[in-house]
């Protein structure tokens, strides 16, 4: 059972929906009720997605059947065995993913000697990218500031670079500019893959996520 009370899940939800357009660039999300939001998104494959707290499963199944445009999005703070009975047939569920928090304190940043890291600022957004000696890229990651929060972002390694430590390095920069901007507290979702990786880091499990998109 997760250690997060509904209250809880839906305030880390709603603060990864503020923060993810911030780190995207798209227009801010929609309040709907319930504690859920819309975010136009208007990217190929992509329209808009629909941010929607686990435990109102009447309000899933009603937008469910009500949504007709292909490339719309769900994500949906539940898991999998919760949601796929309310989606009708149209819609394709995605693999699940996780909804991670952890309370924010300054770290040392371990990067390999062969490695250099750099912050760029835009506005409440940051990008961290690493390289290597020979200056070429080899991982990023984007971090979003929404009052108190730090939402964590798109941290991909190149594969040539992958298994030493750069994700690390970077979750922990980007930490530590979160901090010094008076966040208090991570979140993010997380692949299968990810969460493995940001349990490592200390990083908690709020809730399962279940995404799906309109096909």
């Amino acid at each position: 059972m997760s250690q997060f009370s509904i209250q809880e899940k839906n305030q880390l939800l709603g603060a990864w929906a503020h923060g993810w357009t911030i780190s995207r660039c798209t227009d801010a999300p929609i309040p709907l009720a319930d504690s859920a939001y819309r975010i136009q998104v208007d990217l190929p494959g992509h329209l808009e997605r629909y941010i929607l707290p686990g435990n109102i499963p009447g309000t899933i199944q009603k937008l469910a059947r009500e949504i007709d445009t292909p490339d719309t999005w769900l994500k949906i703070c539940a898991p999998h065995s919760s949601i796929v009975g309310l989606l009708p047939e149209r819609w394709h569920i995605k693999p699940p993913e996780y909804l991670m928090s952890k309370i924010l304190s300054h770290t040392t940043v371990n990067m390999p000697e062969t490695y250099s890291i750099a912050l760029t600022v835009d506005g409440h957004a940051v990008t961290a990218r690493v390289c290597n000696q020979e200056g070429k890229h080899a991982a990023t990651g984007r971090m979003a500031i929404h009052g108190t929060h730090a939402v964590f972002d798109q941290i991909v390694t190149e594969p040539a670079h992958r298994r030493r430590g750069l994700a690390n390095a970077i979750m922990q920069s980007l930490s530590n500019h979160a901090v010094s901007k008076q966040a208090e507290q991570g979140v993010l979702v997380a692949t299968d893959e990810g969460r493995a990786l940001y349990t490592t880091l200390g990083w908690l499990l709020a809730s399962e996520m279940t995404a799906a998109v309109m096909v």
